[in-house]
């Protein structure tokens, strides 16, 4: 599957190459003068504080909610010692009394897990978000006419380090947003 994909985008690289330079050739000589870089999105994204701070949020948030989980059915779950003094009756009303409160304890953590998914996906676009006004400002500056937000290391096949605004969007990225705080997690 990754191979497919970097297949198709290698082809996609080279037909759009090939438009260009059709396109690029009609054209005047004063045209040439297109100033494009690359960001590698990898880097971006796994070294962004921002990001980080927010993974972390998530595992410690997903970690209190298993053990929320795993209390709760403590709580309903009777003693091997009480369970064998009870009659069979007694025991199918314990048995069936401790499924109801496990399906409710499981409904009430898999609706806290899908607002936590939620809560990440809305910090992720957020920064990402942010990622693409900071390219924005490093771009206008630097008078730059095209910024290509693609991993590096699957779809370039070459670029010179003066391409790569990576570190620099990076840089300006954890100076604005060193760390983000994810909203109504409870």
């Amino acid at each position: 599957m990754k191979h497919t994909q970097l297949f198709i985008s290698v082809i996609a690289l080279v037909i759009s190459l090939f438009a260009g330079y059709k396109v690029i050739e009609r054209q005047p000589q004063s045209s040439y003068n297109i100033k494009a870089v690359i960001i590698d999105s990898d880097k971006v994204i796994n070294e962004s504080l921002a990001l980080q701070s927010v993974q972390q949020q998530i595992r410690e948030q997903n970690s209190r909610l298993q053990q929320e989980f795993e209390s709760e059915l403590e709580k309903f779950k009777p003693s091997q010692e009480e369970f064998e003094l009870l009659s069979e009756e007694a025991k199918k009303e314990k048995t069936e009394q401790f499924n109801k409160h496990a399906v409710s304890a499981r409904d009430n953590y898999t609706r806290k897990m899908s607002h936590l998914e939620e809560s990440y996906r809305d910090a992720v676009d957020s920064i990402f978000n942010k990622i693409k006004e900071v390219a924005k400002k490093t771009a206008e500056k630097n008078n730059i006419d095209l910024v290509l937000f693609i991993s590096k290391k699957n779809q370039v096949l070459y670029s010179m380090d003066e391409v790569d605004l990576s570190d620099v969007v990076l840089k300006n990225i954890n100076k604005e947003i060193p760390e983000f705080t994810l909203k109504g997690i409870n």
